[in-house]
């Protein structure tokens, strides 16, 4: 059967119409997750690779900007609670210019499950020990965001020797008791928790209020954060050895200024850097600033 010219011209314009109704039906029903979708095109899209490998048994998902081509050094990205390892789209990419980086899911959070020992703080900690070893990473310069800041510098300090330098982007660890904001039940707690992460009071739709409501509800999230544990650093801040770079949006409202100035004080080695128009997750909000202070520091 032949089909015109307009014919199949139709016929491409309904399906184009089709994937378009499609891809706006994924956003309204989980608008986070289509967002994760569209950040993990672009890492795929700048040659990074995703995998898997098993630690203690436990398949922990990865992208890996430089696979095949490791010498035991490495950039490591260690998201926040609840995040991705996509969440570094924005700034790997940039940052894998000459070097290897690697953006594990730390465990219970994107596509890593929760350990068989339960979320805590110590789990998470030993869930990023133990997937340097298994690629095989010696040596690594950490950058942590949030509560994968307090995991980095909870390693760092046990192994000094492992790390060879520090980024903290707006890194917990400080806090005496995670805020009641994490777990927002309805739509108007869920707009306030945006509100100081993002920095911003932007109107948000319904529905994204409601993903946001419903992703709080996460089964490992709520464990971690009932796990008894503290995501406490204090002891661990005058052991890291490695010369540290805090980085600290000035506009994040969960984690205040003082906390990173805190670190600063109690870091032997470390400088703290203010971004006036980032919040809570600088690599999203502010991502050309942070890829040129890292960058800047690892060619002084």
């Amino acid at each position: 059967m032949e089909i015109s010219g307009s014919g199949l011209a139709g016929r491409i314009a309904a399906v184009g119409l089709l994937a378009v109704s499609l891809g706006g039906v994924a956003v309204y029903l989980r608008p986070s997750e289509a967002a994760r979708l569209a950040m993990r095109a672009r890492l795929l899209a700048s040659g990074a690779r995703e995998g898997r490998v098993a630690v203690d048994r436990l398949p922990v998902r990865y992208f890996d900007s430089r696979p095949g081509r490791g010498d035991g050094e490495a950039m490591v990205l260690v998201h926040g609670l609840g995040g991705h390892a996509e969440s570094w789209a924005a700034v790997m990419p940039k940052l894998s210019r000459g070097t290897r980086v690697l953006a594990p899911d730390i465990a219970g959070f994107g596509g890593t499950d929760a350990p068989p020992e339960g979320m805590s703080f110590s789990s998470l900690t030993k869930c990023l020990g133990g997937f340097l070893d298994e690629m095989g990473i010696r040596r690594a310069v950490l950058v942590g965001n949030s509560l994968g800041g307090a995991v980095s510098i909870k390693y760092v300090a046990r192994h000094p020797e492992r790390v060879e330098r520090l980024f903290l982007l707006n890194s917990a660890g400080l806090l005496d008791e995670a805020p009641s904001s994490l777990e927002p039940d309805n739509r108007e707690e869920a707009r306030e928790l945006w509100g100081i992460t993002a920095g911003s009071r932007t109107a948000l739709p319904n529905f994204f209020l409601d993903d946001m409501v419903r992703r709080a509800k996460s089964p490992a999230r709520r464990a971690y954060l009932r796990s008894g544990e503290p995501t406490d650093v204090r002891e661990d801040l005058p052991r890291i050895e490695a010369p540290t770079t805090i980085i600290w949006g000035a506009r994040d409202g969960l984690i205040p200024r003082s906390h990173g100035e805190e670190m600063r004080a109690a870091i032997p080695v470390s400088e703290l850097v203010m971004l006036p128009e980032a919040a809570h997750v600088p690599q999203i909000q502010a991502p050309e600033e942070v890829v040129s202070i890292i960058r800047g520091r690892l060619a002084s």
